[in-house]
């Protein structure tokens, strides 16, 4: 089964417009290409890219090959696919498909899973269309964010059905916890103590089953205390997707860094340029739809010697001395006069560090991108996005939707079944609410029902008083306390009715509530807040790659969200699953 995204409320009007109606609404002016471009339309950002590419010295490639290199080798996770991905992308003729997340607990919510297997698929899907050519799918692993709080958090189901919470906290947070944070999270060490912490909470929430400790050993086995948080979460990616010949890179070095001194560069000598291009984007943007962030005037962070991560704030030219540019990092006393910054870009590269404007920048300046696959989010991002590829004379890559899907399971195939719902009942209320389904099954005519009888009763009763008194006048009042009776019998059969009912209703709001857990945790697409860990506890370590064979198919329509039953909770070698209805082969740029 799958859904028109179109028809579910968590999918912004510009998400809709790019995926579903390009060609006929204003999105077309702020993207190059539409996410489907024909076959001829995607060839010319492949041609551009690889014009590029021959301008560049052939040491910028091989740095980035050996950049991969170094991380897979030290990661223990290069294997004979990685290997041929390698020797693939030295040919000046390859290019890549990139997608990327910031480097998260247990590698973040699900949607990870899904970009990562898109961006596999996706390049298998072009190296068909474009033989003449070679595509590689690169992971590109954000290291540098200092949003601690997103990323060491993990969301399951609970035992008792509940969304659950994790929530790593190192040491210097432990002891500070209001404090901001403003170091890399991404290299951030990770300790034994809070570790087994975390573990321990984890082992506590989710269900105990035959799978538990082999799953949980798997996430142990790349989450050490002797790893950062980023390569914690590559080593578990790797896992997942290493055979597949995905790719990983940190941008975060200062080998890399040094290739793109110059793209730093102009940023400090040429600022606000960039940000004043991107402002005027979005106040066009924002005639039509919603501009998703907002460019600083330097669209960099400095790494001081405590590590953090502090924004480059130029002063005011009042402010500043012999007409000279001067300046400052937030929320420290540090001041640069510009060629002390730029003797310091020159000298150490590695202590500056990309914001959200620049990152895809240095991003697709490091590698041959022709394709990037995007969440709903960053799709939003590259809208405002455009005009910063021009300003780095870099050709924009294809933007392309990572596949959106939910997995219900089994047990909550009977709820569906029992009261007469689907997925979609579920799905398309807005926010996970389901207001208009739960009235439906309240059956909200019982009072009046009962007062109707009460009434009729209260008559029948009055209209035997005349003859009863004529019969014998004594018999008026016993008649008034027979009604009395009656009545009040009525009455308490009523408040037990009614009780039965509630508690009727009761369960089955206890019912619908654990599957909107499952489907809509938080009131969020569950692709935005479970982690894989919940499945895999339950259906056993190799659970994700049962899931990559349930996902084949269903990434022929990107105008979908897709729906994956799982038909019973059984071994994954025994386990049957049926998926969105779709065609088999991928959908990629074509005639």
């Amino acid at each position: 089964m799958s859904l028109d995204l179109g028809t579910l409320p968590y999918f912004t009007p510009l998400v809709k417009d790019y995926l579903t109606n390009f060609e006929r609404t204003p999105i077309r002016e702020f993207f190059p290409l539409a996410p489907d471009a024909p076959h001829e339309q995607f060839r010319t950002v492949i041609d551009a890219r690889l014009l590029r590419e021959k301008s560049l010295p052939a040491e910028h490639r091989s740095t980035v090959i050996a950049a991969i290199r170094s991380q897979h080798e030290k990661l223990g996770t290069l294997c004979n696919a990685t290997e041929r991905q390698l020797e693939k992308l030295a040919s000046p003729d390859t290019v890549a498909v990139v997608t990327g997340q910031q480097a998260g607990m247990l590698g973040g919510p699900l949607y990870t899973f899904y970009k990562a297997f898109t961006a596999v698929r996706f390049a298998q899907s072009l190296e068909r269309q474009f033989p003449e050519f070679s595509f590689v799918p690169i992971f590109w692993v954000e290291t540098e964010d200092h949003d601690l709080e997103e990323i060491a958090s993990v969301t399951v189901l609970a035992a008792d059905s509940q969304v659950k919470r994790i929530t790593y906290v190192p040491t210097e947070r432990g002891m500070n916890p209001e404090a901001p944070w403003r170091k890399q999270a991404g290299r951030l060490l990770l300790e034994a103590g809070p570790l087994e912490t975390f573990f321990e909470e984890l082992r506590a929430s989710l269900s105990p089953t035959e799978w538990s400790a082999p799953s949980l050993d798997l996430f142990r086995q790349c989450y050490t205390p002797d790893r950062t948080m980023g390569e914690a979460f590559t080593a578990l990616l790797l896992t997942y997707f290493a055979e597949d010949g995905l790719l990983a890179i940190d941008g975060n070095t200062r080998e890399l860094k040094v290739l793109e001194k110059d793209l730093f560069r102009r940023e400090i000598e040429r600022t606000p340029e960039l940000s004043e291009a991107i402002v005027l984007q979005s106040v066009k943007l924002e005639e039509s739809y919603h501009a998703q962030v907002k460019p600083r005037s330097i669209n960099l962070f400095y790494i001081d010697d405590a590590g953090e991560r502090l924004a480059i704030v130029e002063r005011e030219k009042g402010a500043s001395t012999e007409g000279m540019r001067e300046f400052f990092l937030k929320g420290s006393r540090a001041r640069f006069t510009e060629p002390e910054l730029l003797a310091t870009l020159e000298a150490h590269p590695e202590r500056f560090s990309p914001n959200v404007v620049m990152r895809p920048l240095y991003q697709d300046s490091l590698l041959p991108t022709v394709a990037y696959i995007a969440g709903p989010g960053e799709m939003a991002y590259f809208a405002q996005f455009r005009p910063s590829y021009a300003w780095a004379n870099l050709p924009m890559p294809l933007i392309r939707p990572r596949l959106t899907a939910t997995i219900i399971e089994e047990r909550f195939e009977r709820i569906f079944t029992k009261f007469r719902i689907t997925a979609e009942d579920v799905l398309t209320e807005a926010h996970g609410h389901n207001i208009a389904l739960f009235d439906a099954m309240i059956d909200s005519t019982l009072g009046p029902r009962f007062e109707q009888s009460l009434a009729e009763i209260d008559r029948a009763l009055e209209s035997l008083r005349t003859n009863v008194s004529s019969a014998d006048p004594s018999l008026d009042g016993a008649l008034t306390n027979l009604k009395g009776k009656i009545l009040t019998s009525v009455r308490d059969f009523e408040s037990k009715t009614i009780a039965a009912e509630r508690k009727r209703h009761a369960t089955t709001k206890a019912q619908l509530d654990k599957l909107l857990a499952a489907v809509l945790p938080s009131g969020e697409l569950q692709e935005r807040e479970i982690n894989l860990v919940y499945f895999l506890n339950k259906y056993g370590p190799g659970f994700y790659t049962m899931l990559k064979t349930l996902l084949m198919p269903v990434l022929a329509e990107p105008r979908e969200h897709h729906i994956i039953h799982l038909l019973q909770p059984a071994p994954l070698s025994e386990n049957i699953a049926r998926t969105s209805e779709g065609a088999e082969r991928l959908s990629a740029p074509a005639n």
